[in-house]
């Protein structure tokens, strides 16, 4: 067996003479002149080869004295399972990937088919707006086709023309003037089409566009009226497609001030009162919580969360999903809205004077850390309670019995068996924030006052990051009905 395992190890002993070549290229390299002719002059006379060859003799016994030049040059390397079972992975991957973009190219083959069946349909019936409904058909089958030959990478290096922009704002208000819904809901897709479709470095630089090209009229007339009117019509799939455009648009911070034009804050009030309409974890809920929580950076929209009482409806929300399943989409960007809302001076000056109303979010927000719940809620809920961990509140933290109950949970989740490395990542990641958010603090140097009213100043420093990064990422989910 011994024997065996030396004569691998030496079948993978590199040829000398092309180790000594590299190693003549780098004397060479680095001007050692002196060393690179004496060390040409040795192999020359034949004594580094007949070294090597006493060396590759001993290596068949011992394998400790060889160098590890030889590690570089082996030609036949040993792969771990681990690397194995990643190749093998890997391949499979590969194989799913090329079975998707298979299926893609079967679908886009059956639309063509039905696109000509409908040009003949479109001949006997000489209808107009049939004929406008299959150019849009076209231009969408063709986006859709680029990204399908172009194996699912963004294909997008350009963002979409002037014209193009303008063609679909006008298409938009003439579908709204003339009630025409599915023409509202196609322009609108079709704008959130192309900002998906766009590589993810432009994804910021469209956002501008839509907001300098006006897209809901809101800068030029100085009103809400159109935009308004379109998220007050009752249609699923015209809600869908309005929601999933203003999620993109409220994507950067620009998108947010437009969409509260002059401090306006009627879109957000629209989106709230959609949200509550929907079912719990619809599409539709999840795009009004993602503009919900995208607008929640800036200070001057959190009066209409905490008098549109969206911090009762998301802890409500939270308590349902411990008994209901509730996406997770909608239970992370609630909880993370919930964390924005209470960090404002605002929100925290509000519940000083509403003190009852402050004990029952506290007692509740500690009720959840004893639940099972998504370990992303459950930093929000830790994040939260510590904004609520202050003097103002003392009588709350006494009440509910604050320290002890946090102390209790920390003892709790520190002994938690976790199933794999992710989930003891995790732990590890909502000790350390409770170590963080709840230790005793040095009170004769604090300064947390100062540090908090600067660390509230944040729209100067999310502007100054959206300047630095360019790419942004928009909501698209697998159960999307368009």
């Amino acid at each position: 067996m011994k024997t065996g395992n030396s004569n691998q190890l030496f079948s993978q002993v590199p040829d000398p003479n092309e180790i000594n070549e590299y190693i003549k290229e780098y004397l060479r390299y680095s001007a050692y002149s002196n060393t690179f002719e004496c060390f040409e002059a040795e192999i020359k006379s034949k004594q580094v080869s007949s070294k090597m060859s006493n060396k590759q003799q001993q290596s068949k016994q011992s394998n400790d004295d060889m160098p590890r030049i030889f590690q570089l040059f082996k030609t036949d390397n040993i792969k771990t399972k681990r690397e194995i079972n990643l190749e093998k992975e890997q391949k499979l991957f590969n194989k799913k990937y090329q079975q998707i973009l298979q299926a893609g190219r079967q679908i886009f083959s059956v639309s063509i088919n039905l696109l000509q069946l409908l040009h003949s349909l479109k001949e006997t019936a000489k209808n107009e707006t049939l004929s406008e409904s299959l150019e849009n058909y076209k231009i969408q089958l063709g986006k859709y086709h680029k990204v399908i030959i172009n194996e699912g990478k963004p294909e997008g290096t350009e963002l979409i023309t002037e014209q193009v922009m303008h063609e679909h704002k006008t298409k938009l208000y003439k579908n709204y003037q003339d009630k025409n819904v599915d023409g509202m809901i196609e322009v609108l897709l079709s704008l959130r089409v192309n900002a998906l479709q766009i590589a993810p470095e432009l994804r910021k630089n469209l956002v501008y566009e839509l907001i300098r090209n006006d897209v809901f009229n809101i800068e030029a007339t100085e009103k809400f009226d159109f935009v308004v009117h379109l998220l007050d019509i009752n249609n699923q799939s015209l809600r869908h497609a309005i929601t999933s455009l203003i999620s993109v648009i409220s994507s950067t911070l620009r998108g947010v001030e437009y969409l509260t034009f002059n401090g306006n804050m009627i879109i957000i009030e629209k989106i709230i009162k959609i949200l509550k309409e929907q079912e719990n974890g619809s599409v539709t809920q999840r795009f009004c919580l993602a503009i919900l929580q995208k607008a929640s950076i800036k200070e001057t929209v959190i009066p209409t969360y905490v008098h549109n009482e969206m911090i009762q409806w998301i802890i409500s929300l939270i308590q349902k999903s411990i008994n209901t399943k509730i996406h997770i989409f909608c239970l992370d960007f609630a909880s993370a809205t919930l964390a924005n809302v209470i960090h404002t001076p605002y929100t925290l000056q509000y519940l000083e004077k509403q003190s009852r109303f402050t004990h029952q979010i506290m007692e509740q927000l500690l009720k959840f850390i004893k639940e099972q719940i998504q370990v992303s809620v459950m930093m929000h809920i830790l994040i939260c309670l510590s904004y609520l961990s202050k003097e103002n509140f003392a009588k709350q933290m006494e009440e509910c019995r604050f320290v002890e109950r946090i102390s209790e949970f920390v003892e709790y989740y520190s002994v938690i068996n976790t199933e794999n490395e992710a989930a003891e990542i995790d732990k590890k990641t909502v000790l350390d924030l409770c170590a963080h958010m709840f230790h005793p603090k040095d009170t004769s140097l604090d300064n947390s006052e100062t540090l908090e009213l600067n660390e509230l100043k944040t729209e100067d420093r999310i502007r100054e990051y959206e300047n630095e990064q360019g790419e942004l990422i928009f909501e698209c989910f697998q159960d999307e009905v368009s």
